[in-house]
């Protein structure tokens, strides 16, 4: 009697097993960036779903920003069965990509070579071309934003504001255009920018710009194996209006916050401080920039659009000028007030699936 009642659950432990193995949909969510911990607060109030973090050697004390958001997405997948899995990419090969029908990315190329340098960055960026799974974003688009000089030139392309900007490859260094450059914007003070910088990182602020003094900084830039950078007018009035960042879900506005800096500091202002008609017309600006991107290129689950100021003067708002875009960004669960990372992980479960 036992055996047959044993027996008659068969069928059923058979289905579990090929759902598992065949029908059940794989997310891999790459994360391992290290970064920006959640708050005590967030952590208490979500500490039942984020338990299980300690299987990774992560802890209360300690939980970076892109764990809780892989946190959060774990759990929106399995209210729609979904097995969502970590992958980690400072050691991120391409067999663990193919076990993925899906891959969300948040570790990008830009932590990669931070971390390994051009070997690591390659390695990254090759794998999640090869895998057999679909990455969000593509590989195509990471390496699109990773180059600034590329995504800068289709936005002025496009007609979008952008700062006067020189896009300069390390290895073939014109220093007479580069000084023309200069000259012609009258530029006393220039502001230096690494492709695959981040965290200012290679950020370099240069008075009275001259021959030799560009010439030693690309000599120590290339040491640390840049590759192109970008030379732009340094603007006083950059921290006195402070950064507007503007965060979209789908195309779709979910927050923004306006950023200054005090001697090396973030200090950051909720949108409620932002002027409601300069804010408006970031906000128009962004939407239209990124229903171009969408069209162009791809859409984008997750993107952050930054506004600058000031081109030419120190006006409030008509000035204002697209100064870049993340689509791996960094967001700490501060600037959304603990209310950002439901409907992204919300947006990743739709999206990638």
């Amino acid at each position: 009697m036992d055996i047959q009642i044993h027996l008659s659950f068969l069928p059923f432990l058979l289905y579990i097993i090929y759902y598992i193995l065949y029908l059940m949909k794989t997310l891999g969510v790459l994360i391992e960036t290290e970064d920006e911990p959640v708050s005590k607060k967030y952590y208490l109030k979500n500490k039942n779903s984020l338990q299980f973090l300690k299987e990774y050697g992560i802890y209360m004390d300690y939980i970076p920003y892109d764990y809780a958001i892989f946190a959060e997405i774990k759990k929106q997948g399995e209210k729609k069965g979904i097995n969502v899995i970590p992958l980690f990419g400072n050691n991120l090969t391409l067999k663990e990509c193919n076990q993925c029908d899906s891959i969300f990315c948040i570790f990008e190329g830009v932590y990669a070579f931070m971390n390994g340098g051009y070997d690591q960055y390659n390695n990254y960026m090759n794998i999640i071309k090869k895998t057999k799974a679909k990455v969000f974003p593509s590989q195509k688009m990471q390496q699109f934003v990773i180059n600034k000089h590329q995504y800068l030139s289709y936005f002025k392309k496009k007609g979008y504001d952008i700062a006067p900007t020189s896009f300069i490859n390390l290895d073939k260094v014109n220093l007479k255009t580069i000084m023309n450059f200069i000259k012609k914007h009258k530029l006393e003070k220039i502001v230096v920018k690494p492709e695959l910088g981040a965290f200012k990182k290679g950020f370099t602020i240069i008075q009275k710009p001259t021959e030799k003094k560009l010439t030693k900084l690309f000599n120590q830039l290339k040491k640390k194996e840049y590759k192109r950078i970008l030379l732009q007018p340094f603007l006083e009035e950059f921290n006195k209006f402070g950064e507007i960042k503007t965060y979209w879900i789908n195309g779709k506005h979910l927050y923004s916050y306006k950023q200054k800096w005090d001697k090396g500091d973030g200090i950051f202002e909720t949108q409620e401080a932002i002027d409601p008609d300069l804010l408006e017309e970031c906000h128009k600006t962004a939407e239209k920039l990124l229903k171009d991107i969408f069209k162009d290129h791809e859409k984008l689950i997750q993107c952050r659009v930054d506004f600058a100021c000031c081109i030419n003067n120190d006006s409030r708002c008509r000035e204002f000028f697209i100064n870049e875009i993340e689509i791996c960004p960094t967001i700490p669960e501060q600037e959304s007030r603990g209310h950002g990372y439901v409907p992204l992980a919300e947006a990743v479960i739709k999206s990638c699936v």
